[in-house]
């Protein structure tokens, strides 16, 4: 072969290989799809709402429940209770005997469902940062169209209020 066969092949091969990671980059930027039908909340009742989601909290782990909890006392939680914003505990990491008499029992007591990733197998397809909220604004397709993390309570509120609303004082929590 000769030199100018050589550099032809090589320009060939370079020009595939740029193509086809184009081609890849353009496949992996598709927009994630959320589905959650997999996952049931405190009370056992599968997940009915992928058509009305807009927002997914991602929680993981104990200083971020408390976060959570505490920025939803002062939340209209109707809006977890319609579906528009999703609280997704991963409880993959509890030991069963925690989760299922302690943890699960004691979520049954709040007024809004949390939905459990027991197995971990959701939670783990999402972004997610040790010691933050995660969350997902979803489209009208159920694709990810933003991702936030929130470190504060302060933060969560003012994140989750345009999907939520106060609390009104009269209704209590």
């Amino acid at each position: 072969m000769s030199k100018q066969s050589d550099l032809c092949l090589i320009a060939a091969l370079s020009a595939s290989l740029l193509f086809g990671m184009a081609c890849w980059a353009g496949e992996s930027s598709a927009p994630q799809k959320i589905d959650l039908t997999s996952l049931v909340d405190q009370f056992g009742h599968p997940f009915r709402a992928q058509d009305s989601m807009a927002v997914v909290m991602l929680v993981n782990g104990m200083k971020v429940k408390n976060m959570v909890r505490d920025a939803l006392a002062e939340l209209d939680v109707s809006c977890l209770q319609q579906g528009r914003v999703i609280y997704l505990a991963n409880i993959s990491g509890m030991p069963k005997m925690i989760s299922k008499f302690m943890a699960v029992p004691r979520m049954r007591e709040l007024n809004y469902p949390v939905w459990l990733d027991y197995t971990g197998n959701v939670v783990q397809t999402f972004p997610d940062r040790k010691g933050e909220v995660t969350l997902l604004t979803v489209d009208s397709e159920r694709a990810i169209s933003a991702v936030d993390y929130v470190a504060s309570g302060e933060e969560l509120r003012a994140k989750l209020m345009p999907e939520c609303g106060a609390l009104d004082p009269e209704q209590g929590s």
